[in-house]
């Protein structure tokens, strides 16, 4: 098989099958924390690490795309990632997957589909620091549906689970220390709107991190509840994301199909861009997810695209170059870093 052929002779077991009662605290510990998946937990972390470099860096290609809207950019992002999923499965590989869970993860799609209309409009409106700070709120909401629907670390004791709570504080606070380095005109929006038009913003963006969270809980559901492949499960999320994009872009407004198909091979092909390098993430979040869990694999993926995000602002956008404390920002800017490497290294030893 693929999966084993990656990670070596380690046999890759459906979730139900791992089980949760030991007798040593090393075993309690390793039911804990592989309640949720078929991969050691350690190399979860290092594939949802991958993830966050991946997912804080897909925003490029839109820095350089002016020919879209949000919900025409989104369904040409969608169709990329359609593609995607389909080229992943020489990765991911094959196998079965039923009409119920696949039909959960179609709907989990579009829910993200529009989670991600969302949060391209809140960045429009709110600006990129504003609109992370609200999407960093989905490490918490995806913690507590890991642990409330999912079942994820059910042998942590008291102190292990505030210990584990605790990193994954550190994870969100460094997070939220690196958004603050953005430049206020940036975070103010593009078109440098007023208070109501940043408030718009932000509400799109916290809605978006329900819409996120729901797809988190839905597919992990499918990927470590129902033991279906990471590959069956990608290729049954990429149709509704598609169909999520034309719903919302239909919603939003009736000319945005008409702007999507009169816009520019460049816009398009940025879109793309986009898209495939969210595939790409996605690849190594579900690898993720069967050795981390949601509950903390989404607070590493979301700190570390932060932080990733924020250094592609600062090498190749120059977003400190106008800032008036460029040396107070950067302070900033390395503390947040630290905190949320030094979460990340806790959640993965705790």
């Amino acid at each position: 098989m693929v999966l084993e052929e990656a990670f070596g002779n380690r046999t890759l077991e459906a979730a139900g099958s791992i089980p949760a009662s030991s007798t040593t605290q090393d075993q309690s510990r390793g039911a804990a924390r592989r309640e949720a998946g078929a991969l050691n937990e350690l190399t979860g972390i290092v594939w949802v690490v991958a993830s966050g470099v991946l997912f804080g860096s897909q925003f490029v290609p839109g820095k350089y795309c002016t020919e879209f809207e949000a919900g025409a950019y989104n369904i040409s992002m969608s169709l990329a990632i359609l593609v995607g999923s389909i080229l992943a499965l020489a990765v991911l590989g094959t196998g079965p997957i039923a009409p119920g869970p696949a039909a959960l993860c179609a709907l989990a799609g579009a829910i993200w589909s529009l989670g991600n209309y969302l949060l391209l409009v809140a960045v429009a409106l709110a600006g990129m620091a504003r609109a992370f700070v609200a999407i960093n709120f989905s490490a918490v909401l995806s913690f507590a549906g890991g642990m409330v629907f999912l079942g994820e670390l059910p042998a942590l004791g008291g102190a292990r689970l505030l210990a584990m709570l605790g990193a994954v504080g550190l994870v969100l606070l460094g997070a939220w220390l690196v958004t603050t380095t953005t430049p206020r005109g940036e975070a103010a929006g593009r078109a440098g709107g007023g208070r109501g038009r940043v408030g718009r913003g932000l509400l799109a963006a916290f809605v978006a991190t329900v819409f996120f969270s729901t797809y988190n809980v839905l597919t992990a559901w499918v990927l470590n509840r129902r033991g279906v492949g990471p590959g069956p499960t990608f290729v049954a999320v990429a149709p509704g994301i598609v169909v999520g994009a034309f719903l919302a872009a239909l919603l939003s407004r009736r000319t945005l199909l008409r702007h999507w198909r009169r816009a520019p091979a460049r816009g398009h092909l940025l879109a793309g861009a986009q898209g495939l390098i969210w595939a790409t993430a996605m690849v190594c979040i579900l690898f993720g997810w069967m050795g981390a869990g949601i509950a903390v694999g989404t607070a590493v993926q979301v700190g570390t695209q932060t932080v990733v995000g924020a250094m592609w602002g600062i090498a190749r956008f120059g977003e400190f170059d106008a800032l008036p404390d460029r040396r107070g920002a950067f302070a900033r800017f390395a503390a947040g870093a630290a905190l949320t490497v030094a979460g990340i290294a806790a959640i993965g030893f705790l």
